[in-house]
């Protein structure tokens, strides 16, 4: 099995969790030929606790990105192409991008990742579910699903270089952009429900819920989402937290776009894949994925990490 491979992660303001996320990459089957940690411009102790780990583990790599200023989701991915153009000349099959605030839950998360490449030559993404806390229990996000992969994924190096890599956008949604370009140029997208990632911060929770709710929608309308599929899509997750209120926000942020007149960021060649591709989902829904009651049960399989992060 081919096994090499990079991390790369963008940090800014994680100490509640980063020395845990650490923690768990080190207990990896299969570890990084080198993780590059870019902080990108934290004004707490982030950067501080990195380097304490890099001092004794030298794998692992810290680099100041010279950003300043709260939460943007475009400063956060120039930081992943700035951490991917110090690691392009190493050797190296695989390119694992994982948040700051999201852990694996398993040792060998990333070995099993690597054998499904080996076994799927035209898998060119892949990740486990999130899970998140709820009530002090690791429960699966609602908003899963097996269709895409989640914020901390895996690429095979081809298809990362073909893509170019990640397009900074000022609403956030990077990582769905680089799902749908792998997707058009004939790359398989894949996610593992038996494999967990821990996240630590809730789901658009940076800068408060209300405010993250209305970028998502706004970054659904960036991107061209169909209006049918959007409406849908936020009646849905009415049942999650923060239920209707969040819902409702998420589809003002949508209308908003809209009325300002905003055409969409994406070419039009991309629209109109995504359209169809959701337009399809409609039509021929799968099967949704175990809920949190299922993962209350002790459904999921996952491997509860020991420590501070399963109180």
């Amino acid at each position: 099995m081919n096994s090499r491979y990079v991390l790369l992660t963008s940090a800014k303001d994680e100490q509640a969790c980063i020395a845990e996320v650490i923690e768990l990459v080190l207990c990896q089957s299969v570890l990084p030929e080198v993780w590059h940690i870019v902080d990108d411009g934290s004004s707490d102790r982030t950067a501080e606790i990195v380097e304490g780990y890099a001092r004794t583990h030298p794998f692992i790599r810290l680099h100041g990105s010279g950003a300043r200023g709260g939460r943007n989701f475009g400063s956060q991915y120039k930081a992943l192409q700035a951490a991917y153009e110090l690691a392009r000349a190493g050797e190296f099959e695989f390119i694992a991008v994982q948040d700051a605030d999201q852990a694996p839950a398993q040792a060998d998360y990333y070995e099993q990742l690597m054998r499904a490449f080996e076994r799927d030559p035209q898998l060119g993404m892949a990740s486990g579910l999130v899970y998140e806390r709820s009530g002090g229990v690791w429960c699966s996000r609602p908003s899963n699903s097996q269709r895409a992969t989640a914020g901390s994924v895996v690429f095979r190096r081809e298809c990362f270089e073909a893509i170019g890599g990640y397009t900074p956008l000022e609403y956030g949604g990077s990582d769905w952009l680089a799902q749908i370009a792998a997707k058009m140029a004939g790359w398989r997208v894949a996610t593992d429900p038996a494999l967990h990632l821990l996240h630590y911060r809730p789901t658009s929770s940076a800068g408060g819920l209300w405010r993250g709710r209305w970028r998502e929608g706004m970054m659904d309308a960036s991107f061209g989402t169909h209006a049918l599929f959007e409406g849908l899509k936020c009646a849905r997750r009415m049942a999650s937290k923060p239920f209707v209120l969040g819902a409702v926000t998420r589809l003002a942020g949508f209308m908003w776009w809209h009325v300002s007149g905003r055409p969409p960021v994406l070419p039009a060649a991309t629209v109109a894949y995504l359209r169809r591709e959701q337009l399809s989902r409609l039509w021929r829904p799968g099967a949704r994925l175990p809920g949190p009651a299922a993962a209350r049960r002790g459904a999921t399989g996952a491997t509860q990490p020991q420590g501070k992060g399963t109180a």
